[in-house]
């Protein structure tokens, strides 16, 4: 316990003196894979990434609003269509398996008086191939039953230039808050939240901050929305008070942002990074992170307090369009670390396995690819993760290492007509020493459709 708290403090000491961070895979699959340091996002800067703008399918419906009030003239209509298998066995052979169709329809309005907005996102996810003895991809409802939902329903409120204020349902894209959107449908939210920019980070620096009150959470399988703290296991129903923020300046940040569940939990993360451009063809990045979690109040999370903290370091290499990622993580011997609301946060977090058990020390390799120079739009990465040293939080009994080894190829259709579809294959396999494996395969074609 000694030797860990020595390791955690020594984190915290690098993440305030500088570094860069590593994106995770589930939430950043709306952004084009890095081809080099300088285009990797780091689970807090996610937050702050504006979204992309979507090529309409045609010009007409927009110069039919040419001359009315910014309110509709300014309006964006998307769909986006998605359709998804996923299968995975078990080490007991047990197997999960969906194929589904479906996707949202999203709807933002421009301003009124500058100053007024709304926006709302109808979600779906039906069945086409979806056995009941193979139920637990999250791909469906339980049961491997379709579900309709309208996910996010908000209003905006622009206090000024880019500082604006959002209510009711909506998503988020912070490290233990976000959309998770590795099925068919994202995590939602019901929420009230401050966010915006302060500063030029070119010259002076900028901070960018988030905060506001979380109050429940549709998860990606649900329909249906329920208490932040009933979502991770508490028997109160409880809400979520989140603050944080992002200091950038030139090529260096330093974030940090807080979770409050009262008489459920608290979760701390920071992060630092920075970025080195060697050459027009070198570039360096070095990151690192901490989260802390501990109970709180009346601890109705698991009946009594606990505390735990992980930490990590990830060292980031590109040349020409290749990203080669050497990271470690390291967990406290008392607890798993856990992610209720949304997908880990962790540098050596994998398609199947977090690496954030109870005394875990994970080390990640991987290797990325843009092929732009030879097929516009195509990528590719492999990663291999091996976690030793975990043990049972309870008993503190050792138990099984294991490894995992991920292979990702996308490929971004680049003619006029099919802008915005894109085909993704993943692929993990998790060895347990002495034990079996578990094998999971994910497919999924998304198409972004823009009318307005």
């Amino acid at each position: 316990m000694v030797t860990r708290l020595k390791s955690a403090v020594l984190i915290i000491v690098l993440v305030l003196f500088g570094a860069s961070a590593w994106a995770q895979s589930e939430p950043a699959l709306e952004l084009p894979p890095p081809s080099s340091v300088e285009e990797i996002v780091s689970p807090l800067e996610l937050s702050f990434v504006p979204k992309p703008e979507r090529p309409r399918v045609t010009e007409w419906l927009k110069d039919q609003l040419a001359d009315v009030p910014p309110f509709l003239r300014d309006s964006k209509l998307n769909l986006h269509v998605r359709s998804g298998y996923f299968f995975e066995e078990q080490f007991d052979d047990s197997k999960k398996e969906a194929w589904a169709l479906g996707g949202w329809l999203e709807y933002q309005s421009g301003w009124l008086f500058d100053h007024l907005g709304f926006a709302a996102t109808v979600y779906t996810s039906q069945p086409l191939y979806a056995p009941h003895d193979r139920d637990g991809t999250l791909m469906l409802e339980p049961g491997q039953n379709g579900f309709t939902v309208l996910g996010q329903a908000y209003g905006r409120i622009k206090i000024w230039e880019e500082n604006e204020f959002r209510f009711f349902r909506q998503t988020y894209d912070n490290p233990y808050l976000n959309k998770n959107d590795g099925r068919m449908v994202p995590n939602t939210f019901e929420g009230y939240t401050f966010r915006g920019a302060f500063g030029d980070e070119k010259t002076s620096g900028a901070l960018k901050y988030v905060a506001g009150y979380v109050s429940k959470i549709k998860e990606r399988n649900e329909d249906q929305f329920v208490w932040m703290s009933e979502d991770a296991g508490a028997d109160v129903q409880r809400g979520t008070f989140m603050a944080g923020g992002l200091f950038t300046r030139g090529l260096w940040s330093l974030g940090v942002i807080d979770y409050y569940t009262e008489d459920t939990l608290n979760i701390l993360y920071a992060e630092a990074k920075h970025r080195w451009k060697l050459n027009d063809h070198w570039g360096l990045a070095l990151s690192t992170q901490f989260s802390d979690q501990q109970s709180v109040g009346d601890n109705r999370l698991t009946g009594e307090p606990f505390h735990t903290l992980q930490g990590g370091v990830a060292l980031d290499v590109s040349y020409r369009n290749a990203v080669l990622t050497v990271a470690f993580t390291s967990t406290d011997a008392d607890r798993d670390m856990i992610s209720p609301w949304s997908s880990y946060p962790g540098f050596t977090s994998c398609q199947v396995r977090d690496f954030n058990r109870a005394g875990e020390d994970a080390l990640m390799f991987k290797l990325s690819y843009d092929f732009k120079r030879f097929v516009e739009g195509l990528s590719a990465y492999a990663l291999y993760t091996v976690g030793t040293g975990r043990k049972n939080g309870s008993t503190g009994e050792s138990l099984s290492d294991e490894n995992e080894f991920n292979a990702d190829v996308q490929y971004r259709f680049q003619s006029e007509w099919l802008k915005g579809l894109t085909l993704r294959f993943r692929y993990g396999t998790v060895h347990e020493s002495g034990g079996g494996q578990i094998h999971q395969v994910r497919g999924f074609l998304n198409y972004d459709i823009a009318f307005l």
